[in-house]
């Protein structure tokens, strides 16, 4: 493992593929859980694997999450559409996290049981993770939940893809075209949905501290120590 990269982040295959929870991922490749599968992305990255997103609700009887556990490898829920009584079930088997919040989800769900208002009455349970563009969730919107969070379980994250930080145009990710606007939003042309971030960790900061005008040593803590800890 290098000093730059710590660790690999692998989100997917196994996600809710219902319209919006899905997000960018491709429904097709979209599956339940398989141990034999996950072994074999594992394999691929060569053990370099800190955390793995899925669906508990596709995980039969938790069992990747409790093969992840075992390995000690991060368990975060995310693109998912998990009930309250199996999000609890899933902490307990391993599932200590949860994929930036706000978003893999459709805009329309119920306005009091959804996903979002599920994950929060867990704050003191999960590592929270959110996207900080401006763009995903609106700063305002951001800086409710991390009044709700508090900044000890909150994590900051790019979501980046390929094309961060890049200017304006069409860009591709294995089989998929991506277009970044002049805003600077990432989509799938003829698609509504965000797909991916072309922010940085700088750009991130910035609006944290210059917009929220939240404290640099919180800001610290959420893009560099709470990451840590969480993951070792």
């Amino acid at each position: 493992i290098c000093e730059v990269i710590y660790g690999i982040h692998i989100e997917g295959p196994f996600l809710n593929k219902e319209v919006g929870f899905s997000g960018a991922h491709n429904p097709e490749w979209i599956k339940d859980t398989n141990i034999d599968l996950m072994k074999k992305l594992l394999d691929a990255a060569g053990g370099l694997t800190r955390i793995v997103t899925l669906a508990p609700e596709v995980d039969s009887g938790f069992q990747v999450i409790k093969m992840l556990a075992e390995k000690k490898i991060v368990i975060s829920a995310g693109h998912c559409d998990t009930s309250l009584e199996e999000l609890n079930a899933a902490i307990n088997n391993g599932l200590s996290m949860f994929t930036h919040l706000g978003n893999g989800c459709p805009i329309k769900m119920d306005r009091h049981d959804n996903i979002i208002q599920r994950v929060l009455s867990l704050k003191d349970k999960l590592w929270i993770s959110f996207i900080a563009d401006g763009l995903h969730i609106p700063l305002f919107t951001l800086n409710n939940y991390l009044d709700v969070t508090g900044f000890d379980k909150a994590i900051i994250t790019t979501d980046a893809m390929a094309a961060a930080s890049a200017k304006p145009g069409v860009y591709t990710i294995g089989e998929i075209k991506l277009e970044v606007g002049s805003d600077g939003i990432v989509i799938e042309p003829g698609k509504e949905n965000f797909a991916g971030s072309s922010i940085t960790l700088q750009k991130s900061s910035r609006l944290l501290h210059n917009r929220l005008k939240i404290p640099l040593e919180k800001v610290n803590q959420l893009m560099t120590i709470n990451p840590l800890k969480s993951i070792r």
